[in-house]
Parts: C-alpha cells; sequence; structure tokens
C-alpha cells in the first residue's frame, strides 16, 4: 500500500510540476497558434504563460501596483466588477427577468454591488460569489473553444433523417474532419445558436463585428454518402411566428394566396404582420441531411434512386419511402412509411394485384394536384419557375441537375438562372441585372459587366434526408455552398422519445452512417 501511495505521489508531484505545465500548455498553444495561422500569436502567449505558471512577475508586479496605487487598485476594482456583472448579470437576467426588460439595468445593478465590495469590504458573500464566477468564466472559454474548433453537440429536431436518425437523438458533430469554420460572427452568447434562452425572438448575437469565411485545414473532406450538418442556405431570412418554415419557399408558395397573389404582395404582407429576423451564415438554422450530390456531378433521381450518370447511389439501408395503398375492392386508401430494408416483406404482403395497388407517394402516376392543376407533392420543388411548367420534376423523379463546382462555367440563359441564380447572388454575392431585348432574348450583367457565362467560386453540394418522402432538402431549396457547412455527424450519444420520454437505449453510442 506504501509503494502504491509513494508511486501516486510521485505521478502526482511531476504532472503539476511548473515545467511540466509549462511544457504541456505551451505546446497546445504552438500547435493551435499554427493551425489557426496565427503564429505571431506565440510571441505575446508564451512569455505570459512562461510568466504564469514558471517566473511569476506579472503576478507580483499585480500585487505591488494594488498595494502602492489607488488608481491602479480602482482600475483593477472596475475591470474585476465588470466581469462579475458580465457573468451573475447575464445568470440573472436569464434565470429571473427571462430579457423582458433592458440588460444594461441589470449589468448596471449588479456591476455597482461588485465595485462597492471590490472597493470597500469585499464580505464573504461576494468572495464565494467571485469564486463561483472564475470556475464558470474558465469553463466557458475553454467549452466554447472546444464547441468552434473540435466538435459539437446538436439534437435532431425532425423526423427527416429517419430511419438513420430519430427525432429526440443527440448527436456528435466532428468540426475536424472538415476543417472547422473561423467564428464569422464573433460577438455571440456561448453555448447558444441564434436565439436567447427562454426568449426565442431575442438574437443571441451582434453583427457589429463580422468576418469574411475562412476554413481551417481538416483532416479530409466531404464525401458523397456522408451524413452532414450544415447552415440552412435560406435561412438568411426567418419569419419568427413561422421559424420552421422557409420564408422564400412560403413566397413562391400559391397556396399562400391570403398573403397576395404574387410573391411581391406575399413579401409586404409577411412584413406588415408577422416578425422578421435577418441571420448572418453561420447563425442561420442547422439542417442535417445526407451527402449525395458531389461538386461537378450530374445528379439524376429515378424511381427514388439518386444515379450519377448511369450509376446508382450506394445502398442506405434506412432510406424509406411513403407507399400509397389503394384497396380495390372495398374502396379507400392509407400510407405506409416503409425502409429499403422491409421493402420485399412489405411487398410480398401487399402483392395481390386484384385487392391493392401499391405505388410510391412521390412518383408521377401518384401525385395529388390543387386547383390550379399543379402537383401538391413538387410543391416548390427547384427550379423555382411557373409551378405550372415545374410540376414535371417530382420527389421521385427529379433532374437531371448538374452541380456547380469552383472554377468551373455556365452558360446564362433563363433555364440556368433558374437554378443557379441564387448561388450567384445570395452565396457568392455578386450583383446580376437582366436587359430584355427587342428580339426576346435577354443580356446579363455581373457587377456591371456584360457576361455570357458565369465562373463559380465555391464548390456546392446536393443533400438529401433518409426520409425520401418528408425531408426539406436540396429538392426544394437547391444547392448547399462549402460555407455552409458545418461538420460531419459521427456518434449518437443520447437518445429520447418526444412522445414517450423514454431513453431508447439501444441508440445510445451508436455511430451513423
Amino acid at each position: 500500500m506504501s509503494k502504491i501511495k509513494s508511486i501516486y505521489a510521485m505521478v502526482k508531484s511531476f504532472v503539476t510540476h511548473p515545467w511540466f505545465l509549462f511544457v504541456l500548455v505551451g505546446v497546445f498553444v504552438t500547435l493551435f497558434a499554427i493551425w489557426y495561422g496565427a503564429w505571431w500569436s506565440l510571441f505575446i502567449t508564451l512569455p505570459l504563460i512562461y510568466d504564469y505558471y514558471i517566473t511569476r512577475k506579472i503576478r507580483t508586479y499585480h500585487r505591488q501596483f494594488v498595494e502602492r496605487y489607488k488608481w491602479y487598485r480602482i482600475a483593477w476594482a472596475v475591470w474585476c466588477a465588470a466581469i462579475f456583472a458580465l457573468v451573475v448579470g447575464v445568470l440573472v437576467q436569464m434565470l429571473i427577468f427571462r430579457w423582458n426588460i433592458p440588460f444594461v439595468i441589470t449589468f448596471l445593478a449588479v456591476g455597482a454591488y461588485a465595485l462597492w465590495n471590490e472597493i470597500k469590504s469585499q464580505t464573504k458573500t461576494y468572495l464565494w460569489i467571485y469564486g463561483w464566477v472564475h470556475a464558470i468564466l474558465f469553463a466557458t472559454v475553454v467549452a466554447t473553444l472546444i464547441q468552434l474548433y473540435w466538435f459539437q453537440m446538436f439534437v435532431i429536431p425532425t423526423g427527416s433523417m429517419e430511419g438513420t436518425l430519430l427525432q429526440g437523438d443527440y448527436i456528435l458533430v466532428d468540426k475536424v474532419t472538415y476543417g472547422p469554420r473561423v467564428p464569422m460572427t464573433p460577438l455571440s452568447f456561448p453555448f447558444v445558436h441564434n436565439t436567447m434562452p427562454l426568449n426565442d425572438t431575442k438574437a443571441s448575437f451582434s453583427t457589429d463585428w463580422e468576418r469574411s469565411y475562412r476554413r481551417l485545414a481538416g483532416t479530409g473532406q466531404v464525401k458523397r454518402g456522408d451524413v452532414v450538418v450544415f447552415n440552412f442556405p435560406e435561412g438568411d431570412t426567418v419569419i419568427l411566428e413561422r421559424a420552421a418554415e422557409s420564408y422564400y419557399q412560403i413566397l413562391r408558395d400559391p397556396r399562400e394566396s391570403a398573403m397576395g397573389k404574387t410573391p411581391a404582395e406575399r413579401r409586404k404582407f409577411i412584413r406588415e404582420n408577422y416578425t422578421l429576423a435577418v441571420r448572418p451564415l453561420d447563425k442561420k438554422e442547422n439542417y442535417i441531411k445526407r451527402c449525395v450530390g458531389m461538386p461537378g456531378d450530374w445528379l439524376e433521381v429515378r424511381d427514388g434512386i439518386v444515379y450519377h450518370g448511369d450509376v446508382a447511389e450506394k445502398s442506405v439501408p434506412n432510406k424509406q419511402y411513403i407507399y400509397t395503398i389503394e384497396y380495390l375492392k372495398r374502396g379507400g386508401r392509407s400510407e405506409i412509411l416503409v425502409a429499403d430494408k422491409d421493402y420485399n416483406e412489405f411487398i410480398a404482403k401487399y402483392k395481390d394485384t386484384t385487392v391493392y395497388r401499391v405505388t410510391k407517394s412521390g412518383s408521377a402516376n401518384n401525385l395529388t394536384r390543387d386547383a390550379r392543376g399543379v402537383s401538391v407533392m413538387g410543391m416548390g420543388l427547384i427550379p423555382h419557375l411557373d409551378y405550372g411548367e415545374s410540376a414535371t420534376w417530382t420527389l421521385d423523379n427529379f433532374g437531371p441537375v448538374w452541380v456547380p463546382k469552383a472554377g468551373e462555367s455556365i452558360e446564362l440563359t433563363p433555364e440556368s438562372m433558374a437554378l443557379y441564380g441564387r448561388c450567384i447572388t445570395a452565396y457568392e454575392h455578386r450583383s446580376v441585372k437582366e436587359e430584355h431585348n427587342d428580339d426576346g432574348s435577354i443580356t446579363y450583367y455581373i457587377d456591371g459587366v456584360k457576361q455570357t457565362e458565369y465562373t463559380f467560386l465555391m464548390d456546392y453540394y446536393f443533400m438529401m434526408g433518409d426520409n425520401r418522402h418528408a425531408s426539406l432538402d436540396s429538392r426544394f431549396w437547391g444547392f448547399v455552398p462549402e460555407d455552409h457547412i458545418v461538420g460531419k455527424a459521427k456518434y449518437i450519444w443520447f437518445s429520447k422519445d418526444p412522445v414517450t420520454g423514454e431513453t431508447r437505449w439501444d441508440r445510445i453510442f451508436t455511430s451513423i452512417k
């Protein structure tokens, strides 16, 4: 027993030795600075780390300045009070007032209390709270760095990826594989995405400081078949009262006739009757889908199967479709969700064609139509032309369509602009102007210069849900730009049925394929 204790004491002495800690932290900071591309920061950070663990000169000078100079003592008190007010004030505001009164009032009140304690007394209660403030602040900084650059937790909110992922699955998203993005909106509340806790209408970020897109080096790239988390491309404008729906889909949808007959009328109605939120790229909602189309692919969906040229997609065992069963003798119909792996068993049950007629609900011969004769199943599919013209593309028979690739060009025509116009204007931020000629042709000007073709600046991807008939994906809103990619879904670390509240033990700690 004494030998074990001596070994433990020796190990403890080694791992807590100042030189060991200095080397460990120094190596970590150096590697991160090189990865980030900010090697110049080592001229500042390494001397500070050396002083913190070895010489401790700054700490000594700080104590001497506090004792000798009143102005320094006051300045330090103000700084400590500000940090205290920031941490405690946010918690008080969030837990008690729920962001219904101006935050500055809470911040000033808590800050005044902290400043009084710093200058006058430093009561035991204050010192106890301040100890927790330090712990919370340190944990927040470390956890934020991990979340930004290594991995992040997400919960699956919808059934669009069933049965690969179920609603209520908690997943770990790996950011290192594709390379993490450097935060584009750095002024943001930690651990939340785009709205504050307990208040879904208050933004959790400020756009006073924004940075352009930049991605650090990763260990790999997006591959066909990967389950990918990305920012929803059409999520730059959100109707807060209908946050689960695409603002642009609502504008395009003729079924929203109560808002107006044209997109312009519906836009005006929404502006006057709803609350709109505009979100920067990295604060758009997070979506999760499977990558079925790579940059440069010619992609087509035939009877629900994705093809690249004449090559069918690799098997996705949990991919599923909605099938409609018509009861020919007794009348009526029903719908059932069937996974590919269960198809043979399902079709055998309804093989008697004198009694049943079974069709995929997304196939061309099974589409229901609205009063205008427009395909309801195909409502809003790209290209976003007049619905009467674009109803030939369906969920199960779609394309062929080319996926844009950086450095490759398209000819500028009305047809190509219907497919790729948003890529050019919204994602690559180019100004496009159309000039209609007397002969019926259209001349295109990009950034004021007459052009007959356009060369893409970024790679794009085509994403689809495994629940192929119940997924709002690239068939509806188009392509996912490379700068919208967040990371690769790797593991399910917890799962809870949102209806029953029961834990799905068989899904915990399983990998995502």
